[in-house]
């Protein structure tokens, strides 16, 4: 073998540690890149010639090469910043997003997402974020992947009121007496309001009054104002409805619920007729202790507009309007391979699947092993910067050493060159 040779096994030294120090550059121009995970070389040696002889031992290496660069797909810290479709990952799992122009499944650790004018969930390259979306009621899930779009301007329609629930305490030690629509407040013992919602979402407030009539007997009495009804007298009431309680001697309510809320003939002054709603006191008792409201529900609402959005745990996308109504739009979805290290960096801190990753494992956030998703936060780089100094001054000692191969090797031609 030709002296000239180690000019060339200095060489394969250089270049695999000028590959080595271009990852270690990478690595800290991307100290801050969100989502970025850092990468290491590692090198292989390069068989050069095997000599003649029986047990093969006679062989010599020509240098070095870089075997791979692998990724180190370690968590990085995770950093507040309020900004509400900001997300990360704690745990496995990559967010998945798509070309919308060739449909092209692309995975990623970067979460600073957003909205676009037109209402897609997308990343910075305007790659839509994949998940499950939800039916129009917000209830039932659909199990297929789907681009996620959040209508801003989407106006929920208003739900008009059928079921109120009310519990109260009313107060035994009360004297019995006979309640007076003309005067509620004196022939009364307990009175609360409640605000309804008719079919165009329009509302309406009742007030109700309970009145003890005798032993273990109440009755309830709810009215609306006459500026409220067609035909009624602005500042008087109207009777809404009315009925019956009564209890047993331990405070406990018997009367069968729910009843009727509505019990007379009424029309709102826009003009529609009042809905037929449905009251259940379960719960309500007669104690010897102050009249008290405990819980009072009533599931209509008016129409809404969104006024935000808020991310769980679990990956739930919600939507709270300007109602005070919170609906369920689209639950994330979190891909995991079973090799990493078989994924290829696509630039804009986006992978690719490839045939040694594996097909992509599909599932939601908190389950089958896959991370839990925290809101307005997002995932910072997972170099660290001590350690890629530390390697830098390694790689740079090994790149001086192989220079000082070529440079010896060079003495030592010029010395064969001067024999005489």
């Amino acid at each position: 073998m030709s002296i000239t040779t180690s000019f060339f096994t200095g060489l394969s030294g250089l270049d695999t540690h000028a590959i080595a120090m271009q990852v270690i550059g990478d690595n800290i121009a991307n100290l801050h890149t969100t989502g970025f995970k850092g990468s290491s070389s590692h090198f292989e040696d390069v068989l050069g010639v095997s000599l003649s002889g029986v047990t093969g031992s006679n062989q010599t290496g020509a240098g070095a090469k870089v075997s791979t660069v692998d990724i180190n797909f370690i968590q990085g810290s995770l950093e507040t910043t309020d900004v509400a479709t900001d997300i990360a990952i704690n745990g496995k799992g990559f967010f998945i997003v798509s070309d919308p122009l060739t449909g092209e499944e692309f995975y990623t650790r970067a979460g600073h997402f957003n909205i676009d004018n037109q209402g897609y969930y997308v990343n910075n390259l305007g790659y839509r974020v994949q998940g499950y979306l939800y039916d129009s009621e917000g209830i039932n899930l659909i199990e297929t992947l789907s681009d996620i779009r959040i209508h801003q301007n989407n106006m929920i329609p208003p739900r008009v009121t059928s079921e109120i629930e009310m519990v109260l305490n009313l107060d035994a030690s009360e004297n019995a007496l006979s309640w007076d629509i003309n005067d509620p407040f004196g022939s009364s013992h307990f009175s609360t309001a409640i605000t309804i919602f008719d079919t165009i979402g329009q509302a309406h407030q009742i007030e109700v009054y309970f009145t003890k009539t005798g032993d273990q007997q109440w009755e309830w009495h709810a009215v609306i104002d006459g500026n409220d009804v067609q035909g009624g007298t602005p500042g008087e009431y109207v009777l809404y409805g009315e009925g019956q309680m009564e209890f047993d001697d331990t405070g406990r309510l018997t009367t069968s619920m729910p009843v009727d809320f509505h019990t007379g003939s009424i029309t709102f002054y826009n003009g529609l007729s009042a809905p037929s709603t449905n009251i259940d006191f379960s719960g309500t008792t007669q104690y010897g202790s102050a009249s008290s409201i405990q819980r009072l529900y009533q599931n209509g609402y008016s129409a809404g507009n969104v006024s935000g959005i808020a991310i769980d745990e679990e990956g739930n996308i919600m939507a709270n309007y300007t109602n005070g109504i919170r609906r369920n739009i689209a639950r994330l979805a979190l891909a995991d391979f079973p090799n990493l290290n078989g994924l290829i960096r696509k630039g804009g801190n986006i992978f690719q699947a490839t045939t040694r990753s594996g097909d992509p494992l599909y599932n939601k956030p908190g389950i089958g092993g896959m991370g839990n998703i925290c809101s307005s936060m997002l995932e910072e780089s997972n170099v660290d910067m001590a350690a890629e100094f530390i390697k830098m001054i390694i790689i740079q000692r090994g790149y001086q050493a192989n220079t000082k191969v070529i440079t010896t090797t060079d003495e030592m031609l010029s010395q064969l060159i001067n024999i005489r």
